[in-house]
């Protein structure tokens, strides 16, 4: 089981602070595709928009998109917030 994290205005998109995913492994841009697949509001969850972090690391210092997040990991998704 992979839990997935929602906070910010991802929690907003998908309408749950949690999912559970009940895969052995998949990607972190899978992830995401899952995750505007049940948004209302798929634009907030587009990769630019993000910080997705696999157990508490930045997704981005890994292997990006192409990380593998395995069974018993935690994925957490935050909208970045811009200023203007």
């Amino acid at each position: 089981m992979i839990t997935i994290r929602l906070l910010g205005g991802a929690k907003k998109a998908v309408g749950k602070p949690v999912i559970e995913l009940d895969r052995l492994e998949i990607q972190v841009s899978e992830i995401l595709t899952f995750l505007q697949s049940m948004s209302a509001q798929p634009r907030l969850l587009e990769p630019g928009n993000l910080i997705v972090a696999v157990n508490g690391m930045d997704s981005a210092a890994m292997a990006g998109l192409a990380t593998m997040v395995k069974d018993g990991d935690t994925v957490t998704v935050l909208t970045v917030v811009h200023g203007g």
